[in-house]
This record gives structure tokens, C-alpha cells and sequence, in this order.
């Protein structure tokens, strides 16, 4: 496997390890989250990762077998219908934590999402193949749209005490 190869590899094993702990944490949010306009937010933004990790690992599949990238709606169409529990959960639900307040989850949700921008902000630069550089573009505004909603329900909670109204659509399509 040339270095090349082995950096694209890594990054998606990063990126798919990314997202389960952005799963994983949007539930603990969801399940925690005494507002119902909140958990909603929450609940989305968990089955925004979910739908992330299965583009990574479609696209991780086909780069490890020596295929072409894709882009981020050509591995979507491809995924495979796998449940949350399949990726990343054997014994499934998640439990709620004490102290787990909404303010600290959006808190804490936005330097993720940040993080996440940053770190596909990176790989788009440093991709040499135009599906590649597409791929990441994609990926960055899909984790911008995230940025944006967390700090605008953020900025409603510490604001005012409410949430905004939960968004119906998907920032993914």
C-alpha cells in the first residue's frame, strides 16, 4: 500500500471513529435532555453520524479494495442498512448520565462539531484526487451545517431558556 493510500486509510478509520463518538454522545444528550425541542436536536444529530459512519465505511470498503472514490452521494446510495446497534452498540440502548444538562451537551456538542471541520478542512487540502477533495467538501459543509445548528440552539438556550423550534429536514440532503 503506498503512503498515500495509508494516509487516506487512516484518516477514514479516524473519521468513522469520529462519528461513533459523536453517536454515541448525541445519544447520551437525547436521553438526557429534559426538553423535548432538545432531544429532538439531539436525536437528529445522532441519526446524522449514523448516516456518516455508514458513508465512511462504504467508502473505507471500497478504498481498501483497491476502488475508486466516491462520492459522498455515490456511498451513500451504496450503504448497506445497517442499524446503530450493528456499527457500534452490541447490547444497544445508551443510558442517560447524571448532570448531563443541555447547555453542557450544546456546549460540548459544538467544539466537537468544530473539531470535525477542522479535521475535513485538513483532509481536503491535503487530498491529491478530485473525488477525494469533493468527498471532504462535502463532508466539511455537512459539519458546518452542524456548527450552525448547535450554536443557534445554543445561543436560544442560554438566551432565553428555550429551544428554537425543531428543524424537520436533514442539512444532509
Amino acid at each position: 500500500m503506498s503512503e498515500k493510500k495509508r494516509e487516506q486509510v487512516e484518516a477514514l478509520q479516524i473519521a468513522m471513529d469520529t462519528e461513533k463518538k459523536g453517536y454515541r454522545f448525541y445519544c447520551i444528550a437525547a436521553e438526557s435532555s429534559k426538553d423535548p425541542k432538545g432531544k429532538k436536536v439531539f436525536e437528529q444529530l445522532a441519526r446524522d453520524e449514523i448516516e456518516h459512519m455508514s458513508v465512511f465505511a462504504t467508502l473505507y470498503e471500497s478504498i481498501t479494495n483497491d476502488k475508486p472514490w466516491m462520492t459522498y452521494e455515490e456511498a451513500l446510495a451504496k450503504r448497506g442498512e445497517t442499524t446503530p446497534d450493528e456499527i457500534i452498540f452490541p447490547s444497544g440502548h445508551v443510558e442517560a448520565e447524571e448532570n448531563f444538562d443541555d447547555l453542557r451537551a450544546l456546549e460540548e456538542a459544538l467544539e466537537f462539531e468544530k473539531k470535525a471541520v477542522t479535521f475535513y478542512e485538513k483532509q481536503l487540502t491535503e487530498a491529491d484526487d478530485e473525488a477525494a477533495r469533493a468527498f471532504y467538501q462535502r463532508v466539511k459543509v455537512i459539519e458546518e451545517g452542524h456548527v450552525k445548528i448547535i450554536q443557534a440552539e445554543l445561543d436560544a438556550l442560554a438566551g432565553t431558556g428555550f429551544w428554537l423550534d425543531y428543524q424537520e429536514i436533514s442539512l444532509e440532503h
